[in-house]
Protein backbone atom coordinates (compact mmCIF):
# COMPACT_ATOMS: atom_id res chain seq x y z
CA UNK A 1 0.00 0.00 0.00
CA UNK A 2 1.22 3.54 -0.70
CA UNK A 3 0.80 6.57 1.58
CA UNK A 4 -0.33 9.99 0.40
CA UNK A 5 3.23 10.80 -0.70
CA UNK A 6 3.36 7.73 -2.90
CA UNK A 7 5.79 5.89 -0.65
CA UNK A 8 5.33 2.19 0.01
CA UNK A 9 4.35 1.35 3.59
CA UNK A 10 4.06 -2.02 5.31
CA UNK A 11 0.47 -3.09 6.00
CA UNK A 12 -0.27 -6.09 8.20
CA UNK A 13 -2.70 -8.79 7.04
CA UNK A 14 -5.04 -7.78 9.88
CA UNK A 15 -4.97 -4.15 8.76
CA UNK A 16 -5.76 -5.16 5.18
CA UNK A 17 -8.67 -7.23 6.45
CA UNK A 18 -10.01 -4.30 8.50
CA UNK A 19 -9.97 -2.19 5.34
CA UNK A 20 -11.77 -4.84 3.29
CA UNK A 21 -15.44 -5.00 2.33
CA UNK A 22 -15.74 -8.09 4.53
CA UNK A 23 -15.33 -5.91 7.62
CA UNK A 24 -17.69 -3.12 6.52
CA UNK A 25 -20.71 -4.77 8.18
CA UNK A 26 -19.17 -4.18 11.62
CA UNK A 27 -18.29 -0.51 11.16
CA UNK A 28 -21.50 0.77 12.73
CA UNK A 29 -21.01 -1.21 15.94
CA UNK A 30 -19.29 -0.10 19.14
CA UNK A 31 -15.55 -0.30 19.69
CA UNK A 32 -15.72 -3.51 21.75
CA UNK A 33 -17.87 -5.29 19.12
CA UNK A 34 -15.60 -4.12 16.28
CA UNK A 35 -12.58 -5.60 18.01
CA UNK A 36 -14.31 -8.92 18.71
CA UNK A 37 -15.73 -9.18 15.19
CA UNK A 38 -12.54 -7.93 13.55
CA UNK A 39 -10.16 -10.37 15.20
CA UNK A 40 -12.70 -13.22 15.27
CA UNK A 41 -13.51 -12.90 11.58
CA UNK A 42 -9.79 -12.60 10.75
CA UNK A 43 -9.13 -15.88 12.55
CA UNK A 44 -12.04 -17.72 10.92
CA UNK A 45 -11.08 -16.29 7.51
CA UNK A 46 -7.62 -17.81 7.85
CA UNK A 47 -5.64 -14.59 8.19
CA UNK A 48 -4.44 -16.05 11.46
CA UNK A 49 -3.92 -19.80 11.40
CA UNK A 50 -4.14 -22.19 14.37
CA UNK A 51 -0.96 -21.78 16.39
CA UNK A 52 -0.29 -18.26 15.10
CA UNK A 53 0.52 -15.60 17.64
CA UNK A 54 -1.76 -12.57 17.53
CA UNK A 55 -0.37 -9.01 17.48
CA UNK A 56 0.43 -7.68 20.93
CA UNK A 57 -1.73 -5.18 22.82
CA UNK A 58 0.07 -2.02 21.61
CA UNK A 59 -0.26 -3.18 17.99
CA UNK A 60 -3.97 -3.94 18.42
CA UNK A 61 -4.70 -0.65 20.21
CA UNK A 62 -3.14 1.09 17.22
CA UNK A 63 -5.05 -1.03 14.67
CA UNK A 64 -8.43 -0.45 16.32
CA UNK A 65 -7.76 2.96 17.85
CA UNK A 66 -8.98 1.53 21.14
CA UNK A 67 -7.86 1.39 24.75
CA UNK A 68 -5.83 -1.52 26.11
CA UNK A 69 -8.76 -2.32 28.41
CA UNK A 70 -11.10 -2.66 25.41
CA UNK A 71 -8.59 -4.94 23.68
CA UNK A 72 -8.25 -7.18 26.72
CA UNK A 73 -12.02 -7.42 27.24
CA UNK A 74 -12.46 -8.39 23.60
CA UNK A 75 -9.77 -11.05 23.98
CA UNK A 76 -11.68 -12.54 26.91
CA UNK A 77 -14.76 -12.85 24.69
CA UNK A 78 -12.78 -14.55 21.94
CA UNK A 79 -11.30 -16.93 24.49
CA UNK A 80 -14.79 -17.97 25.66
CA UNK A 81 -15.62 -18.77 22.02
CA UNK A 82 -12.66 -21.14 21.90
CA UNK A 83 -10.72 -19.17 19.28
CA UNK A 84 -7.69 -18.08 21.29
CA UNK A 85 -5.71 -18.81 24.41
CA UNK A 86 -3.28 -16.59 26.28
CA UNK A 87 -0.20 -17.91 28.01
CA UNK A 88 2.48 -16.10 29.96
CA UNK A 89 5.57 -15.44 27.85
CA UNK A 90 3.98 -17.26 24.87
CA UNK A 91 1.48 -14.51 24.09
CA UNK A 92 -1.99 -15.01 22.67
CA UNK A 93 -2.30 -17.73 20.07
CA UNK A 94 -5.05 -19.11 17.86
CA UNK A 95 -6.42 -22.43 19.09
CA UNK A 96 -6.91 -25.47 16.82
CA UNK A 97 -10.08 -25.33 14.74
CA UNK A 98 -11.59 -28.38 16.45
CA UNK A 99 -11.61 -26.40 19.72
CA UNK A 100 -13.66 -23.51 18.30
CA UNK A 101 -17.24 -23.20 19.56
CA UNK A 102 -19.08 -23.76 16.29
CA UNK A 103 -22.41 -23.55 18.10
CA UNK A 104 -21.64 -19.91 18.80
CA UNK A 105 -23.62 -17.74 16.39
CA UNK A 106 -20.74 -15.26 15.98
CA UNK A 107 -18.19 -17.96 15.14
CA UNK A 108 -20.53 -19.40 12.52
CA UNK A 109 -21.39 -15.97 11.10
CA UNK A 110 -17.69 -15.16 10.62
CA UNK A 111 -17.49 -17.92 8.03
CA UNK A 112 -17.97 -17.11 4.36
CA UNK A 113 -18.73 -19.44 1.44
CA UNK A 114 -15.00 -19.40 0.68
CA UNK A 115 -14.00 -20.53 4.18
CA UNK A 116 -16.68 -23.20 4.74
CA UNK A 117 -15.18 -26.62 4.20
CA UNK A 118 -17.11 -29.43 2.53
CA UNK A 119 -17.19 -31.17 5.93
CA UNK A 120 -18.65 -28.14 7.71
CA UNK A 121 -21.21 -27.65 4.93
CA UNK A 122 -22.33 -31.25 5.39
CA UNK A 123 -22.47 -30.81 9.16
CA UNK A 124 -24.69 -27.74 8.78
CA UNK A 125 -27.18 -29.74 6.72
CA UNK A 126 -27.09 -32.63 9.19
CA UNK A 127 -27.86 -30.24 12.05
CA UNK A 128 -30.88 -28.98 10.12
CA UNK A 129 -31.99 -32.56 9.45
CA UNK A 130 -31.84 -33.33 13.16
CA UNK A 131 -33.82 -30.29 14.28
CA UNK A 132 -36.18 -28.92 11.62
CA UNK A 133 -38.23 -32.01 10.66
CA UNK A 134 -38.95 -32.61 14.35
CA UNK A 135 -39.98 -28.96 14.73
CA UNK A 136 -42.32 -29.33 11.74
CA UNK A 137 -43.88 -32.46 13.25
CA UNK A 138 -44.47 -30.66 16.54
CA UNK A 139 -45.86 -27.62 14.72
CA UNK A 140 -48.45 -29.85 13.02
CA UNK A 141 -49.88 -30.53 16.49
CA UNK A 142 -49.35 -27.16 18.13
CA UNK A 143 -49.38 -24.35 15.57
CA UNK A 144 -51.84 -21.55 16.22
CA UNK A 145 -53.57 -19.47 13.56
CA UNK A 146 -51.00 -16.75 14.19
CA UNK A 147 -48.21 -19.27 13.62
CA UNK A 148 -49.77 -20.30 10.31
CA UNK A 149 -50.07 -16.65 9.31
CA UNK A 150 -46.37 -16.15 9.99
CA UNK A 151 -45.52 -19.13 7.77
CA UNK A 152 -47.75 -17.81 5.01
CA UNK A 153 -46.25 -14.33 5.30
CA UNK A 154 -42.73 -15.75 4.98
CA UNK A 155 -43.76 -17.92 2.00
CA UNK A 156 -45.27 -14.90 0.30
CA UNK A 157 -41.97 -13.04 0.76
CA UNK A 158 -40.22 -15.95 -0.91
CA UNK A 159 -42.71 -15.71 -3.77
CA UNK A 160 -41.97 -12.00 -4.11
CA UNK A 161 -38.29 -12.85 -4.41
CA UNK A 162 -38.43 -15.44 -7.17
CA UNK A 163 -36.45 -13.01 -9.32
CA UNK A 164 -34.38 -11.60 -6.45
CA UNK A 165 -32.53 -14.19 -4.37
CA UNK A 166 -31.79 -11.76 -1.53
CA UNK A 167 -35.52 -11.31 -0.95
CA UNK A 168 -36.14 -15.02 -1.56
CA UNK A 169 -33.67 -16.07 1.11
CA UNK A 170 -34.87 -13.42 3.53
CA UNK A 171 -38.29 -15.04 3.30
CA UNK A 172 -36.74 -18.50 3.50
CA UNK A 173 -34.97 -17.73 6.80
CA UNK A 174 -38.18 -16.23 8.19
CA UNK A 175 -40.08 -19.35 7.11
CA UNK A 176 -37.81 -21.81 8.89
CA UNK A 177 -37.70 -19.70 12.04
CA UNK A 178 -41.49 -19.56 12.01
CA UNK A 179 -41.55 -23.37 12.07
CA UNK A 180 -39.29 -23.42 15.12
CA UNK A 181 -41.57 -20.91 16.86
CA UNK A 182 -44.66 -22.94 15.93
CA UNK A 183 -43.20 -26.02 17.64
CA UNK A 184 -43.96 -24.29 20.96
CA UNK A 185 -40.99 -26.11 22.47
CA UNK A 186 -39.16 -23.55 24.54
CA UNK A 187 -35.77 -25.22 23.98
CA UNK A 188 -36.22 -25.44 20.21
CA UNK A 189 -37.33 -21.82 20.13
CA UNK A 190 -34.12 -20.87 21.93
CA UNK A 191 -32.22 -22.29 18.97
CA UNK A 192 -33.55 -19.65 16.60
CA UNK A 193 -30.33 -17.61 16.83
CA UNK A 194 -28.04 -20.47 15.94
CA UNK A 195 -30.45 -21.94 13.37
CA UNK A 196 -30.90 -18.50 11.79
CA UNK A 197 -27.13 -18.27 11.37
CA UNK A 198 -26.93 -21.85 10.04
CA UNK A 199 -29.65 -21.04 7.52
CA UNK A 200 -27.88 -17.90 6.35
CA UNK A 201 -24.66 -19.85 5.84
CA UNK A 202 -26.50 -22.69 4.12
CA UNK A 203 -28.24 -20.28 1.76
CA UNK A 204 -24.98 -18.47 0.97
CA UNK A 205 -23.66 -21.84 -0.23
CA UNK A 206 -26.78 -22.58 -2.28
CA UNK A 207 -26.99 -19.32 -4.22
CA UNK A 208 -24.72 -20.28 -7.08
CA UNK A 209 -26.33 -23.67 -7.63
CA UNK A 210 -29.99 -22.97 -6.87
CA UNK A 211 -32.17 -24.78 -9.38
CA UNK A 212 -35.85 -23.98 -9.63
CA UNK A 213 -36.68 -21.46 -6.88
CA UNK A 214 -40.33 -21.86 -7.85
CA UNK A 215 -40.16 -25.59 -7.13
CA UNK A 216 -38.41 -24.79 -3.85
CA UNK A 217 -41.23 -22.43 -2.93
CA UNK A 218 -43.78 -25.13 -3.70
CA UNK A 219 -41.92 -27.51 -1.37
CA UNK A 220 -42.20 -24.91 1.40
CA UNK A 221 -45.92 -24.47 0.75
CA UNK A 222 -46.30 -28.22 1.15
CA UNK A 223 -44.86 -27.93 4.67
CA UNK A 224 -47.41 -25.22 5.48
CA UNK A 225 -50.32 -27.26 4.18
CA UNK A 226 -49.23 -30.37 6.10
CA UNK A 227 -48.99 -28.34 9.28
CA UNK A 228 -52.33 -26.67 8.63
CA UNK A 229 -53.88 -30.14 8.19
CA UNK A 230 -52.31 -31.35 11.47
CA UNK A 231 -50.49 -34.04 9.47
CA UNK A 232 -47.53 -34.74 11.73
CA UNK A 233 -45.80 -37.34 9.58
CA UNK A 234 -46.54 -35.43 6.41
CA UNK A 235 -45.09 -32.22 7.85
CA UNK A 236 -41.92 -34.02 8.88
CA UNK A 237 -41.55 -35.65 5.45
CA UNK A 238 -42.19 -32.35 3.68
CA UNK A 239 -39.52 -30.60 5.75
CA UNK A 240 -37.05 -33.40 5.04
CA UNK A 241 -37.74 -32.86 1.34
CA UNK A 242 -37.00 -29.14 1.69
CA UNK A 243 -33.71 -29.81 3.43
CA UNK A 244 -32.87 -32.54 0.92
CA UNK A 245 -33.10 -29.95 -1.85
CA UNK A 246 -30.63 -27.80 0.09
CA UNK A 247 -28.27 -30.76 0.45
CA UNK A 248 -28.42 -31.38 -3.32
CA UNK A 249 -27.71 -27.71 -4.10
CA UNK A 250 -24.72 -27.59 -1.75
CA UNK A 251 -23.51 -30.89 -3.20
CA UNK A 252 -23.57 -29.39 -6.68
CA UNK A 253 -21.50 -26.47 -5.39
CA UNK A 254 -18.88 -28.82 -3.98
CA UNK A 255 -18.84 -30.81 -7.23
CA UNK A 256 -18.24 -27.63 -9.20
CA UNK A 257 -15.49 -26.55 -6.83
CA UNK A 258 -13.66 -29.85 -7.44
CA UNK A 259 -13.83 -29.58 -11.22
CA UNK A 260 -10.45 -29.09 -12.93
CA UNK A 261 -9.86 -25.64 -14.38
CA UNK A 262 -11.45 -25.35 -17.80
CA UNK A 263 -13.45 -28.52 -17.20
Amino acid sequence: MENQNGLSIDVSPLHRFLLSARFDAFQGTGVHARIVHGIGAAIVSGIFQPGDRLPNDPELTDQFQASRTAIREAMKVLATKGLIEARQRAGTRVRPRHEWDLLDADVLSWHSPETISEKLAGDLIELREVIEPVAARLAASRATEEDIENMVRASNLMAAGLDDLEIYYEGDVAFHLSILAASHNQLLKRLNGIIGTVLSLSFSLQKDTLVGPKEGLEAHWDVVERIRAHDRRGAERAMRHVIGRARDEIGRRDDWARRPAGG
